[in-house]
Parts: structure tokens; sequence; C-alpha cells
């Protein structure tokens, strides 16, 4: 057996022992989770009738189980619900009998007889509370568009483990089953659910609306929502269509009804199965929680990430939509029909949106550069970046964990939901799309989607049905990838007889770490004047090439879809650099992103960035430059403060005028919509790295604004906004605040917010940071203007003052979504490492376990 061979066996079988057991295909009854496996709902009939002027609800509910071995005990989830009534197969449990465990989110019935196999029926009787902010059921308080009226509507966010919120369940994925629910709301509401209504009747103090019953699902996919909406609607193949919004914005859906035909249609054709529900409804909330949730058949977002108004959303807005829509209903295959068994592989739901919901956007929308310099982050308010960028970032450090980990606890699910499940995850599926090529591919996921279709999935699962299309062993290319941590570097080096050798290691940034970790890693690369890209399984630490002539230069990753990094000796550099005009964008960002890493790493000094960006022929190609601005960004934040950052600013000035000279001030006629996104971001970058000639055009319009709102295009405003802040005083705050606590708009309303954090004055930040406590905005972007003043004020300190003295208040408002990261995210934005040593004194001191580990991470 040759040293290699053995290497490699020794590798997988660490991968196998580190990550604590080998994973299965599927089998209900080794998935992990707390509760039994003994028993299992076939399917439930739920009542709930919410009582919203008191913020809380009762509830019933009839549960057929099946028992698979005779049991004295039957145990499920709820959380925050008081059970007041029991029976099993019409006998009545006894109060003494039914034991809650509020800390496991776990009630115990103890029966006096052993249940038998076979079925049986449990029935419930339960009151329960309506929250403020995004999980389990939950109200939305908001002003009407047009009439400004103060207005309620109730939703639900149930994903990871809420759905215990709303009724006692099985809360675990792997415990499919039939749902049918009937509701009490005022006569003047309309319900929305998964399921299309079945039945509505008038009664006492409203109307009963009762709706279909599901296919076999998991608990934290269902949804319901009600208020006084309105609805633009379609079809496409006999599924009925909905944009549901508040009443008079029905409008700006029509552009998400239209995006949806396009996405559902493809997708039918994708995966080979068609979607299995009869409608698709997408909610559109003005608050509640802050990003989008895949609920099967009823999808809900939070309004900005929907909602596309003609004459007063940006093109980013436009774009986004677009991307976010692609990812929910991606998810109605990728997560709903097909659902991860357990949340240790979340990736599989989320990393593969992500990577299904990028390519159908780039099939519709080619010049949008959608694997370049989109992303789909959770919360739409975070700013856009490439997201292998985002995600080979947080895994370069020590403090990085395998795409897949364990999960134990609640608070683990909801921390599993980060960078590297979405946006590594995704990576990697590209990458291996990449290497098995699109047909072959495609075919695996139908085969894959076939056979586990209304049931659940592991990784393995998904790995053998790639294998066989394939006839290739993605088992064990994939184990280095998603379960070991981190990613490697391939260096580059041309030897004296000709030939080049590659090797890889780990890369990491900040710290060095002792690892012996090996990948397989589906190169490819591109010669000079050759054309086709070539391709290369590296499965050793060390491979050569002899095909490469010496006067031709040589680029690794071609287009950049591999998940590694390059580093080349000097030879190859220059020959890249002299053939850096022929580049595709795709490779110069590559290049680019690459170069920038080896900077963070220690490495290269940051002259070999600036000698890349200066080689870079004039361009206003959208990537490229967002790129450099995030680099020349983040720099800035690091030497804030610092005689060094004056210089910094006059570089990054002298490296960002072109671009913008090149697009111009103002928008043009016809311009594709790549290039108005540019400009808002060079007049963003330009005016807070203090251009004078930028930050006066900024102040003049919008002065001109608050005169005459058409004046200023709505792809300017937010940077407009941002830049007259920054740069502002109390009047410029006032005007802001006024403009946005007028605006009906969400996303005009945010645009005004959020520019408020870019003030610089102490009195200032203080009067923003306060708006976090106030019911002014909805609850999930109350809470983000904190992290907005720590990013943008550039005075991290008084934001993490503000959010110690503030704990239970802004814990409130927190949505399930950010419930563990929230105030160890605030941390990002400090550049003094001693603040590490505050953060884990105070995760010790004031966080659970859950969220102490992003503590850790940060």
């Amino acid at each position: 057996m040759s040293s290699g061979r053995m290497r490699r066996l020794l590798f997988l079988f660490l991968l196998l022992v580190s990550s604590g057991h080998a994973e299965n295909p599927f089998r209900f009854a080794e998935t992990p989770g707390k509760l039994p496996k003994n028993s299992r709902p076939i399917d439930y009939a739920i009542r709930i009738q919410p009582d919203v002027a008191k913020l809380t609800f009762g509830g019933s509910e009839t549960i057929k189980l099946q028992v698979d071995a005779p049991t004295r005990e039957i145990v499920f989830n709820a959380a925050a619900l008081k059970i007041s009534e029991a029976n099993i197969d019409g006998r009545q449990i006894p109060p003494e009998a039914i034991s809650p465990d509020e800390k496991q989110e776990l009630v115990r019935i103890k029966l006096a007889e052993e249940l038998g196999t076979g079925a049986h029926t449990l029935t419930l009787k339960f009151d329960g509370k309506i929250t403020k902010s995004g999980f389990g059921l939950f109200a939305v308080h908001y002003r009407e568009e047009g009439t400004g009226a103060e207005k309620t509507l109730l939703g639900t966010q149930f994903e990871p483990t809420d759905a215990r919120r709303f009724f006692p369940c099985w809360d675990e994925p792997s415990f499919r089953a039939k749902f049918q629910l009937t509701v009490v709301v005022p006569e003047n509401w309309m319900a929305i659910s998964n399921m299309p209504i079945a039945r509505e009747q008038k009664i006492g103090g409203g109307k009963e609306v009762e709706f279909g019953t599901t296919p076999p699902m998991s608990s934290y996919l269902n949804v319901f929502c009600a208020g006084e909406f309105d609805a633009v609607e379609g079809e496409v193949h006999g599924v009925k269509l909905r944009i549901i919004t508040t009443k008079n914005k029905s409008e700006q859906g029509r552009y998400a009804l239209e995006s949806t035909k396009a996405v559902l249609h493809y997708y039918n054709d994708y995966f080979g199965v068609p979607y299995p529900l009869p409608k698709l409804d997408q909610i559109a909330l003005p608050g509640g929680f802050g990003g989008a949730m895949e609920n099967w058949g009823g999808i809900t977002y939070f309004e900005t990430a929907l909602l596309f108004d003609p004459k007063n959303s940006s093109a980013a807005t436009r774009q986004g939509v677009f991307e976010v829509i692609a990812h929910e209903v991606a998810h109605q295959w990728f997560g709903d029909l097909v659902t991860m068994a357990w949340w240790d592989n979340l990736w599989l739901n989320e990393g593969f949106a992500s990577w299904m919901g990028s390519k159908c956007t780039a099939h519709f929308n080619p010049n949008w550069e959608v694997w370049l310099q989109r992303s789909i982050p959770r919360d739409p308010a975070r700013r856009v970046g490439i997201p292998k960028e985002q995600a080979m970032e947080g895994d370069a450090r020590s403090t990085t964990h395998p795409i897949q980990q364990p999960i134990r606890t609640e608070a683990e699910a909801n921390a599993a939901f980060d960078d590297i499940a979405y946006k590594k995850g995704q990576s990697f599926i590209r990458m291996l799309e990449n290497f098995l090529g699109e047909d072959v591919f495609r075919a695996g996921i139908r085969q894959y989607m076939e056979a586990h279709k209304f049931s659940n999935a592991t990784t393995v699962d998904l790995w053998q049905a790639l294998g066989a299309a394939s006839g290739k062993p993605v088992a064990e290319i994939a184990a280095g990838w998603t379960e070991q941590p981190g990613f490697p570097i391939v260096n580059v080096r041309r030897e004296a007889d000709g030939k080049i050798t590659l090797t890889q290691e780990r890369f990491t940034i900040n710290q060095k770490v002792q690892s012996s970790a090996l990948w397989q890693i589906p190169l490819t690369y591109e010669i000079e004047g050759q054309g086709t890209p070539a391709t290369l399984l590296m499965k050793e630490q060390r491979a050569t090439l002899d095909t490469v002539p010496a006067d031709h230069a040589f680029k690794l990753n071609a287009r950049g879809a591999g998940n590694y990094r390059t580093g080349y000796d000097d030879p190859s550099w220059k020959l890249l650099l002299d053939a850096l005009p022929g580049l595709s964008a795709p490779d110069k960002v590559n290049l680019l992103s690459d170069t920038w890493a080896l900077v963070q790493a220690g490495r290269k000094p940051f002259s070999f960035y600036r000698e890349l960006v200066s080689r870079l022929p004039a361009s206003t190609a959208l990537a490229e430059r967002e790129q450099i601005i995030g680099v020349l960004s983040a720099i800035d934040a690091v030497l804030a403060g610092t005689t060094a950052q004056a210089a910094l600013r006059r570089t990054a000035i002298e490296i960002l005028q072109p671009a913008l000279a090149a697009l111009g001030p103002e928008p043009k006629v016809g311009e594709p919509s790549t290039d108005a996104v540019l400009r808002g971001s060079l007049v963003e970058a330009l005016g807070l790295f203090g251009d004078e000639k930028v930050v006066d055009l900024c102040r003049k319009n919008v002065a001109r604004f608050f005169q005459n709102p058409a004046s200023l295009s709505s792809d300017l405003r937010a940077a407009t906004f941002a830049v007259a802040m920054a740069f502002g005083d109390g009047e410029t705050w006032d005007k802001l605040h006024q403009y946005g606590l007028r605006s009906n708009s969400a996303e005009e309303k945010q645009h005004a917010y959020f520019a408020l954090a870019f003030a610089r004055d102490p009195t200032l930040i203080a009067k923003t940071l306060a708006l976090a406590l106030t019911d002014e905005l909805s609850t999930s972007r109350a809470v983000f203007l904190v992290t907005k003043v720590a990013r943008e004020s550039g005075r991290p300190d008084l934001a993490w003052k503000f959010a110690q003295e503030n704990q239970k208040a802004l814990r409130k408002k927190v949505d399930s979504a950010g419930a563990v990261t929230y105030f160890p995210g605030l941390f990002t934005f400090f550049s003094d490492p001693a603040r590490a040593d505050e953060l884990h004194q105070f995760a010790s001191q004031n966080l659970a376990d859950g969220w102490q580990k992003p503590a850790a991470i940060v």
C-alpha cells in the first residue's frame, strides 16, 4: 500500500473519530434529539383562538399517535404553554400526571396503564402568549399605508424550535406529520396558513377559518398569519400564487409575483419533482422578524425583502428581492419536501438553498454578477458581500467549526444559522457541481429528491445520490470539506525543470494552527492562450503539473469557483500580473480576494495588494470595485484613531475616484443596474473617506431631497443620507429622523433610521441608540440599529455600553434568528484585542450556554 493511500485512509479514519460517529443514511430511530422514538405523531388537528388585546391565545388539539413500543410515558415539546387538560383515547389524565420541564421545554405525561403498540389519540387544551418579537406567535403593530391608522397583525416564526410555543408538539425535524389548523380571527381579517382555506364560517367574536391538511412535514414549517391584508394573485403550472401585503401596498408585490412565476417554473424543471402544494403564498410583514422563512406554502418575509416600488425602490432592492425569493422558494424542495434529519445537517437546507437561489438568480439575470457580488443573508439589512468570502474569512480562524457540527440544545440550533452553514455550504456545493458537471450534478439531485420526498435525509444520502449519478467518490471528496474545520491554500511553485509543484496546507488568519488536515481539492486551472480550463482532483498534500509552458501565465481556481486560496511564487505572480488585462472579471475578483487574504494572514505586505490594484485596468465592474471598497473600509476601521488613517483615506480616494468619474455622480437613462449599485457604493465609500467633493454633493442633495424627495434617485438615497449624517449636525439628524418617522415605506424608513447610525457626535450617537428602545421601528430593525451604530459611528464602545445597560429590553426585541449572536456580534467592530477578554467575561456572567459559543468565535 502506498504512503499516500495510507495517509488518506488515516485521514478518513480520523474524521470519523473526531465527528463522534460515522453518519449513516437517514433512519428515524437513529436520529439525534431529546424526544424518545417509541411514539410519534401521525397527524394533528389544532384550533387556536388569539386574544390580541391581551396578547394571549387559547388552543386545543387532537393528535393521532403511532406507538411503536409499549410505554407508560408520553413525552413532547412545549414552551411557555400551560396545558390545562389532557386525554388519551378518551380517558382524562389527572393534572398531577402532567409534568412540564420548562428548562428542557418538555412535557412528560405519566400514564396509569401501559400504552400498547398501535394507534392512539391524545387531546390537549392549552393557553399561550403572543410575543412582540419574532418567535412563536407574535403581534406586529404598524401604521397603515395611505391612512396612517394604527393597525395590528399576527405572524409566526417557528424555526428552529419555536413551534412548541404555538401548540404542544413533537418539535424535532424527523417527526413529520400532517397538520390541520383552525383559527378564530376578526371578521375583516385575512388568515393564511400552509394550505388553502377548506371552510370558513362566522361565529361570535369573528370568524372561524379551517385550513386544509398538509402533507407530512416537520413542525417548524407550520405558518399562521392574520390581519387586514391585500394581495396580488397569479398562477403557474396550476399552483395559485399570492403576494400578500398590508393594505394599500399590494402593487409593490407585483415584481415579486412575476419573479416567483419564473422561479417556480425553473425549479419544477430542475428538481424533476413538481411543487407539491396547491398554492404558494408569500407574505410581507412590516415587523416581527428580520429576514425570511420558508414555511411550506406560506413563506414569510420582512417587507424590504419582498416588496419593490418601481418609483421609489433602488436597483439593489430589486436584485435583493429576486435573490431572496429564489432562496426561499428553493427551500420548498430543499428543506420542506426533503428535510434534514437533525440540526447538525442544517447546511442541507441552507447551503443548498443559498447555492440553488444564486444559480437560479444568475440564470435569469446573467449581468448581475451574482456569484461574485451578491449574498443571501438571513438579515437583509446586512451589507452585501461575496458569499464565499464572508464564509472564508471566518473559516480561516481557529474558532471556526465544520459545516456539520454537533447540535445538542435549542440554543445551539439557533447558533447554527451562520456563514459556515449558508455560505461555506453554498461554496462547496458550487465547487462540487463545477467538478462533476452541471448535467451529472442535476441528475444526482433529482435522484435524491425522488428518493427522499416527504421524508428526511442526512448528508450521506445526498453523497450517495451524487456518487451514483457521477460514478465518482463524492463521499470521499466531501468528507474533508464538511467534517473538518477550515479550508486549504494551494501554493504554486515553478521548478527549474519547468514543472509546477502544487502543495496544500490549512489556511489561517492571525494565528498558527498546527494541522495535518488534508482535502481532496477539485482544482480548475487555466493556461494563458489555451482557452478551456483544465481540472485535477488533488488528493495528496503535493501534486505536479508538467504541461504549463515556462513563459505562460498560470491561473489556478479558474473563475473563482473553488473554495480554497492560492499563493503564487514570484515567477508565476509576475506572469499573472502581465496577463491581468486578459483575465475575466471572476478571475480578477478571485485574485483580489486571495491577495487580500494573504495580507490578512501576514504572508504578504499591504503593498502586495496595492500593486495588484494599481495594475488592474480602469474599470467600473461592480464586484471588482466592491471588493476593493470592502478591503479599504476594513483597513480604515482597524486604523481608526491612528495617524495612519489619514494616509489610508487619501490612498482610498485616489483608487476609487476614477470609477465614480467614469460612472458620473447621477444616474443615466438605460444604464445597467450594476452601474446604479456601484455608484451608490462609491458615493458612500468616498464620502466616508472624506472626499470633499462627494461630501459637498451629498449635503446639497439631501437638502434638496427634504424640499423635493423626487430630486434624489432611489439608488443614491441610502448612501447620500449616510454621508450627509456622518458630516452633519443636529439639524441633519432631526430632519432624517422626522422623515423616517413619517414614512410608511419600510425601505425608506430603513434608509433614514440607519443613516442616523453614521452620526459621529457622541450626543447624536446617544440619541440614535435611544431609538432602539422605542416603538418607532419594528423590533428586528430597532435592535439592529445598535449594531449599525457600532459599525458606522466609529464608536463601538458607546454602542456596547448602551447594550450592557439595556440588556433586558434589547433581548426582548431580538428575534430567534439573532438570539444567540446579538451581544457577541457587537464585539466584531472593535479592533483592540484586549476587548476579547471583556467579551468572554461578559458571556460567562450574563449569557446562557448557547450564547457562549458565538462569544468564543468572536
